[in-house]
């Protein structure tokens, strides 16, 4: 298996993790991986693995391709990756190897050279997102016409003629299924999280003040901004938002936002931090915040590894009501769930789980327990069951 991804080994991102642990997990469930990823980091590359807390693996490879750089420019890296990786991923379909991909424009290549056992796994519809990135992230950027129908097309074909694809949520299934028809061999494998084989229940955090956690990044439809608005009206709590980078403008909204409403004193932002220090702050949290925007992408398309990293540490979670939220996530069940964009319901949730013991303990052990469904080798799982019908 090859799996190709455009991305910095290490990468600090989701994206990074999601697919750095996808590899992991195929090669512990027996299939000899090679990880396709771009040489952009000195240390060695067990070293890095170790950032990701993987373990090195006889079956796990990771090739690490040099790409050409020039100042100011996206394209002439992107050129040389994709140029590379194709090569890498024709001569291992040659010798029968199956390819897994995230990245459309390389499936699009693939599948243009009538490349068989070519599996796309698609994490959102990227025309529609690629049509709602200036409110996604807060740019203003108003999509190129000519743009959106590339990806369109490319979305259609891969789509189409791909021998299996992969979809993180239902909703990215039936975005497709909706846009260019329906098709055979198409599995939804939800993201993961780390589950150890040996558990206990943890039991809930009796720190004080009550730490309510927010890991990932600051984009503004990740709705940090009304999570700061929601502990405004939640004197007890402590935040703790673990994300971002320094130098980028959403970290610098997010802390000016908190320091607009006098949260200073009680609000800790120490950027992006190792996989390690996510796991202690998990540790610490009463309760873990995941209050997405709603927007045509994040209604269906999102499959948020915070949540699940919750679930398995048995933490409480409050989170946006969504479709997608609503595919792994039920109001008083594992979660609460809270109307989009609603600082004051999200409020009260907060309120809620910190106040009412039973109900927070309830909520925190029944996510605990179905998190093994949601592990990493249960992901591998998922999508070996699809990899062994394409030939």
């Amino acid at each position: 298996m090859l799996v190709p991804a455009d991305i910095r080994f290490p990468l600090e991102r989701a994206n990074g993790v999601q697919i750095v642990k996808t590899a992991a997990a195929l090669a512990r469930a027996g299939v000899l991986t090679t990880l396709v990823v771009r040489r952009s980091d000195p240390r060695p590359t067990e070293e890095i693995l170790d950032l990701y807390g993987v373990v090195p693996h006889a079956n796990l490879l990771v090739r690490r391709l040099t790409v050409l750089h020039r100042r100011g420019s996206y394209l002439v890296p992107r050129a040389t990756f994709l140029a590379r990786a194709l090569a890498a991923a024709v001569a291992a379909l040659a010798r029968g190897d199956r390819v897994l991909t995230r990245d459309l424009q390389l499936a699009d290549l693939l599948v243009g050279l009538r490349a068989r056992r070519v599996v796309y796994e698609a994490h959102a519809v990227e025309s529609l997102m690629y049509g709602e990135r200036g409110v996604l992230y807060g740019t203003g950027e108003r999509p190129d016409p000519a743009k959106a129908s590339r990806i369109a097309a490319r979305e259609r074909r891969v789509w189409r003629r791909a021998a299996g694809v992969v979809t993180t949520t239902a909703g990215i299934r039936d975005s497709f299924a909706e846009a260019y028809g329906p098709r055979d061999r198409v599995r939804v494998v939800p993201n993961g999280c780390d589950v150890p084989p040996s558990r206990d229940f943890p039991g809930l955090s009796r720190e004080e003040p009550p730490r309510v956690l927010y890991a990932g990044q600051l984009y503004p439809w990740k709705g940090v901004d009304v999570l700061v608005e929601a502990v405004a009206q939640v004197p007890a709590a402590r935040l703790v938002v673990l994300g971002g980078l320094e130098g980028e403008a959403d970290l610098a909204r997010v802390r000016g936002l908190v320091a607009a409403r006098g949260l200073a004193e009680r609000t800790e932002m120490p950027g992006t931090v190792p996989p390690g220090r996510v796991a202690e702050e998990l540790a610490r949290a009463a309760v873990v915040a995941v209050p997405f925007l709603r927007t045509a992408m994040t209604a269906r398309h999102t499959s948020p590894l915070k949540a699940f990293e919750a679930m398995a540490a048995g933490r409480p979670v409050v989170a946006t009501d969504l479709p997608s939220s609503r595919e792994v996530l039920r109001d008083g069940e594992n979660a609460l769930l809270v109307p989009p964009g609603d600082a004051g319901a999200l409020a009260a949730a907060l309120r809620r789980v910190l106040v009412d013991g039973p109900l927070a303990d309830r909520l925190a052990r029944t996510a605990y327990a179905e998190a093994p469904r949601y592990s990493w080798d249960a992901r591998a799982g998922n999508l070996l069951r699809l990899l062994e019908e394409v030939s």
